[in-house]
């Protein structure tokens, strides 16, 4: 189970001898906790220890072996991952780099799929947590997502909001680079593409014009393209998304509107 800082201050915060219910798994839970003097036993088996030194900028696996950070260091990469808590939704963050806006990703990730309207195959090129594969796939045939970074994997397989990207049926997770794999993917397969890529920096093959042409290709007459696109660089008077809204055309997207609320081009073949 997971727990947050606005959890554990709630139980603290209960007298001695309390027992009561709450909901923990951002919501996704309700669990009986009994508040004791140093510790809180939940569901009558998991020790909660009330001394621990509990941040708000980071969530916890409770296990029986007790309360540790939801956090892990790769050498393969040379970056720190972790699942970091929000106002509803928690996001991975890369290095200091969350992966949504920490005001709302689940607003965040709402307003992209209301824009987009995904129907029939749709390809989510970059799965991440999976929000944006979950609630496609709630509207669509199926949805094809890929990730290649498995530190990623891990952290939305240890999150409660992450499982129906595991158990729903027409959800295909792919364990590659898209940028990649994108070259075996046969022409006018897709019905809808979402790409919600990572920031410029960590993929920049991402925000290519050989990358644009695939999308191109692999989109069916007709289907429907969201591009997320990232304010690059604005502080410095850079206007990304005029650079790639100008990549996009000449890949021959009709570019159909910008959307403030979703962050991105509404595209079509």
């Amino acid at each position: 189970m997971i727990i947050t800082k606005k959890e554990f201050d709630y139980i603290s915060k209960k007298p001695k001898g309390a027992y009561f219910s709450m909901d923990i798994d951002f919501g996704l839970r309700r669990v009986n906790v009994l508040r004791e003097d140093k510790e809180a036993i939940i569901e009558g088996s998991f020790s909660l220890r009330l001394d621990e030194k509990v941040k708000d900028n980071f969530c916890y696996i409770l296990s029986k072996e007790g309360l540790e950070k939801l956090t892990l260091f790769s050498s393969a990469t040379n970056k720190f991952y972790k699942l970091t808590p929000t106002g509803d939704w928690p996001t991975v963050s890369i290095g200091s780099v969350p992966m949504h806006k920490l005001s709302s990703p689940k607003k965040d990730t709402e307003s992209k799929i209301n824009l987009l309207k995904p129907y029939g195959v749709v390809l989510d090129t970059c799965m991440g947590l999976g929000y944006t594969a979950i609630l496609a796939s709630r509207l669509s045939k199926k949805v094809v997502t890929f990730e290649r970074d498995e530190n990623v994997i891990y952290i939305a397989e240890q999150n409660p909001l992450s499982k129906d990207l595991f158990t729903a049926d027409n959800i295909e997770i792919r364990r590659e680079d898209v940028s990649l794999a994108i070259k075996d993917i046969e022409d006018n397969y897709f019905d809808c593409i979402i790409h919600d890529p990572p920031t410029f920096k960590l993929s920049p093959q991402l925000f290519a014009l050989p990358f644009y042409n695939e999308l191109f290709r692999i989109l069916k007459k007709g289907g429907k393209f969201f591009h997320y696109t990232p304010l690059y660089r604005v502080k410095r008077g850079f206007d990304f998304p005029k650079r790639i809204k100008n990549k996009l055309k000449e890949a021959k997207f009709r570019v159909i509107s910008y959307s403030e609320e979703a962050g991105g081009w509404l595209c079509q073949k």
